[in-house]
């Protein structure tokens, strides 16, 4: 009989966590919304009288009980024999350890904790609503929708609360390695993304009804604020997006910060500056879109495309409600940025999430410049070669309010991110040559140079299309048509990027320094090596002291059975004495 090697029982242990993992997720799931559908029936058929009932027939509700019952009587079962071999499983060593295990938990955390949160979105809704004196929806008057909610977010919250504490107990709880570690940081990082986004929703909302009150008796009503409660209902939904939003952000980030304090190098690793500079991408995002918004609007009214008693309320309130809220969160974050990095440093991760929010988001502005440029520069050679006459009343004013409104946005955002990057490339030491070699920096050079020159290819040939059509004396060749001054334009401003773009590649390769290059990939992959080093040494230093302490535990209760042996034979030593 052959013995297995030890990669082949790693690839079976993996496989059989897969399995039971998968199938406990899957049974879980299908168990707890059986369940869901189940107790909202039963609550509703219960509390609710026949007179509210209405339109119900027996059949009906007969099907409607049935469905998830069925579905809970057989994968209730299924989760409890797969959950008790998980649990069995757990005894082995580095099996509390494992990354499916931490996936499994995370996974059903995040389902758990996502239901909850829903469920008390909708209790403080319909609390606030009634302590406003707002009326409610029928439905939300039947108090089995209330008990409903109440039962799903105790049961919910409750199951939260076990799981998370099965990752307390399992003993690596922010101190875990491989892929156990980055299924942890996931969940953080969406956890405290979503939260972010309810948090500044719900007070852009709750600001935007302010402005809305107040900006209401110089507009005209619209249908949203037609009939009597618009608003207690807006401030209650405002509210309880605000306050579920600001207590899943709050105590991830003091989760998180906690996990730091404790541990130092989880500050500087990738997923955790990825969460940092995408809060901070949501927060500019919030601010610009409806700075641009009001800019627009400016725009429109002084060259007369847009009268005052023409302008929508909404237009105003929305991004009125979204700007401060945005501002502060912007510059909350991003100083949150800067204060991690002076704190706990760079590692290479984190350097390549740094290079590539740079380069994102300096690709992103360069969209709404090129776009802007296009706009502003047609509206000003439309108005020198027509004039006065348009083909439509207001075009040459949005066109200039559009064009004017995006470059006001994406001119700072490209060129504080161009320039802070271009910076550091430009540098003749070893920060600039790693800035010139980051891949983040060569994809975005290379791509807006491919970019640019297949919009001067596409354009231009438009362009001399049209004009050898004319040339040759074609009547319908139409030259001087507003599309090839369109193309003109596009092909013009797309060449002055394309332009900017290549000379920064050449001033990259003229910096290139062969033996520094090499010496510096060297470093990189010695360091790399190191790395791996250490962390495999780490995962062997634990999984040993694990195998030392099951080795100990038995060695102990050989001893206390020797020793028992060992008095038992004593005894009877002692008995035949006496006889």
């Amino acid at each position: 009989m052959t013995e297995q090697t030890p990669t082949e029982t790693t690839r079976l242990a993996m496989i059989r966590r897969l399995y039971l993992y998968l199938i406990a997720f899957i049974s879980l799931i299908a168990g707890l919304a059986a369940a869901y559908d189940l107790i909202d029936v039963l609550v509703q058929q219960w509390i609710t009288d026949d007179r509210i009932l209405g339109v119900y027939a027996a059949a009906t509700v007969q099907r409607a009980i049935a469905r998830p019952g069925g579905f809970l009587i057989v994968s209730a079962p299924i989760f409890l024999i797969h959950w008790r071999y998980i649990r069995r499983l757990v005894a082995q060593p580095g099996e509390s350890r494992a990354g499916l295990r931490k996936l499994f938990l995370y996974a059903v955390l995040a389902t758990t904790a996502f239901v909850s949160a829903r469920s008390l979105y909708h209790i403080i809704e319909g609390s606030l609503e009634l302590i406003l004196g707002a009326a409610p929806a029928e439905e939300e008057l039947r108090p089995g929708r209330w008990v409903a909610y109440f039962f799903h977010a105790g049961v919910h919250i409750t199951l939260s609360m076990f799981f998370a504490r099965l990752l307390q107990q399992d003993g690596d709880l922010g101190a875990e390695s491989g892929w156990a570690g980055t299924w942890r940081r996931l969940f953080q990082l969406i956890a405290g993304l979503v939260g972010l986004g309810l948090l500044l929703t719900g007070a852009a909302d709750a600001l935007n009804l302010v402005w809305r009150i107040i900006l209401e008796p110089f507009g005209e009503a619209s249908l949203e604020t037609v009939g009597t409660g618009w608003r207690q209902r807006g401030f209650a939904g405002s509210l309880a997006a605000f306050l579920v939003g600001g207590l899943a952000w709050r105590l991830n980030t003091l989760y998180w910060n906690g996990l730091m304090t404790a541990r130092p190098e989880e500050g500087r690793l990738a997923l955790r500056r990825l969460y940092l500079y995408g809060a901070t991408v949501l927060a500019a995002a919030i601010t610009l879109v409806p700075l641009a918004m009001l800019l627009r609007l400016g725009v429109l009214y002084l060259f007369g495309g847009v009268d005052t008693g023409d302008i929508d309320i909404d237009d105003l309130t929305t991004p009125l409600g979204l700007l401060p809220v945005g501002v502060l969160a912007w510059r909350w974050h991003w100083l949150q940025v800067s204060a991690e990095a002076q704190r706990y440093g760079e590692s290479r991760e984190s350097e390549f999430v740094r290079r590539l929010y740079y380069y994102a988001v300096a690709a992103t502005g360069l969209l709404l410049l090129w776009i802007g440029l296009v706009d502003l520069l047609r509206g000003l050679l439309d108005l020198a070669i027509i004039g006065a006459a348009s083909a439509e009343e207001g075009f040459r004013a949005h066109q200039f309010a559009s064009g004017v409104s995006l470059i006001a946005v994406g001119a700072p955002v490209w060129s504080l991110h161009w320039r802070t990057a271009q910076r550091v490339a430009e540098q003749d030491n070893e920060a600039g040559r790693e800035e010139r070699a980051s891949w983040p920096r060569r994809v975005y050079l290379y791509g807006i140079a491919l970019v640019g020159a297949l919009l001067i290819l596409f354009e231009l040939a438009q362009v001399v299309y049209r004009l050898l059509l004319w040339a040759l004396g074609d009547p319908n060749a139409d030259f001087f048509a507003a599309e090839t001054l369109d193309g003109l334009v596009r092909a013009v401003t797309a060449a002055a990027f394309w332009a900017v773009h290549l000379l920064a590649i050449r001033n990259d390769t003229s910096m290139v320094d062969e033996e520094a290059e090499a010496a510096a990939r060297e470093g990189e992959q010695k360091e790399r090596r190191r790395e791996d080093l250490v962390a495999r040494i780490e995962s062997i230093e634990t999984e040993l002291a694990e195998l030392r302490t099951e080795l100990d535990a038995l060695e102990d209760e050989e001893q206390a059975v020797e020793d028992e042996e060992q008095g038992e034979s004593e005894e009877e030593q002692e008995e035949n004495e006496e006889e």
